[in-house]
């Protein structure tokens, strides 16, 4: 028992030593293959073991500041996305935990010191509950984002967020999400900047998240050239699949989100020149 003992401490210390003395391209390269095991490994427990080790590395080496003009090159498995003025990088995976269960992880690296760890609530949230409720990292509506804005209302800053949420087999998300920090410099999410249409109805929002059928494509993206979020328009539709329940899939409209004085304005319905030529061809949105 004693040797046994005496052997797992080596063990610890040559890991920790070996940790110490690696470069920042050596973690990459680990990230990396952390990053194949998370998106193709068939063993679950392979994947949450590798999961562990990103945001084990997360919450330790992205705390030193001298890392924030680090960049992941070989690690391109999760999202790393910057504000204007690079202030902080908010970064966000997505770990397949099932056909069923999906989870993400993430945080956010302070440009001058520190990393704030996200926790996902995203799978015991219901959509409808949480979409005019405000957020602490510890309750985040986990999603993996592809799009960053930096936005202001009244001289403050906030950046809006588009997201996707793998959800489920049946049924997948999109979101739109809001991020501010408050004077401890620690993050929010959620905030009223939304203006509704005239037609919509419900309770004011601070974010938005769109379920919709597994088997189509939603699309929700920025239009550079018309200054413009445009998203599929859904409707209701009875469960496609056994098992699936009521569902939302787009129904060829389209409506978005304008920028104007600090707050996103809803329009309902949008003109058929935000379908680009070559998916009113394909018929086909992405």
């Amino acid at each position: 028992m004693k040797y046994i003992l005496f052997f797992i401490l080596d063990f610890c210390i040559i890991t920790c030593l070996q940790a110490q003395s690696m470069t920042w391209e050596q973690y990459d390269e680990k990230l990396s293959e952390m990053g194949k095991i998370i998106l193709s490994d068939t063993n679950s427990m392979e994947r949450k073991a590798a999961v562990e080790y990103v945001t084990d590395f997360f919450n330790t080496q992205l705390q030193d500041p001298s890392t924030f003009k680090k960049k992941f090159v070989k690690s391109d498995f999760f999202s790393v996305l910057y504000p204007a003025d690079s202030s902080f990088r908010i970064l966000t995976g997505q770990h397949f935990v099932n056909d069923n269960e999906y989870r993400y992880y993430g945080g956010i690296q302070k440009a001058l010191g520190g990393f704030i760890p996200f926790t996902d609530r995203s799978y015991e949230n219901l959509a409808e509950s949480v979409t005019n409720e405000e957020l602490r990292a510890d309750e985040w509506q986990g999603a993996l984002y592809y799009r960053l804005f930096d936005c202001k209302l009244k001289g403050d800053k906030y950046y809006l967020l588009l997201g996707y949420n793998a959800h489920s087999f049946f049924n997948k998300q999109k979101t739109i999400e809001v991020l501010s920090f408050d004077q401890d410099g620690r993050p929010l999410f959620g905030k009223d900047v939304f203006v509704r249409d005239s037609t919509d109805y419900g309770d004011d929002r601070l974010r938005y998240i769109y379920t919709y059928s597994a088997d189509v494509a939603m699309k929700l993206n920025y239009d550079d050239e018309e200054k413009i979020i445009v998203l599929d328009h859904l409707v209701p539709m009875q469960e496609i699949f056994v098992g699936q329940g009521e569902t939302s899939v787009p129904d060829g409209t389209y409506e978005g989100f304008r920028y104007k004085r600090g707050r996103w304005r809803h329009i309902s319905f949008l003109p058929q020149r935000f379908m680009k030529e070559s998916e009113m061809q394909s018929g086909k949105m992405k």
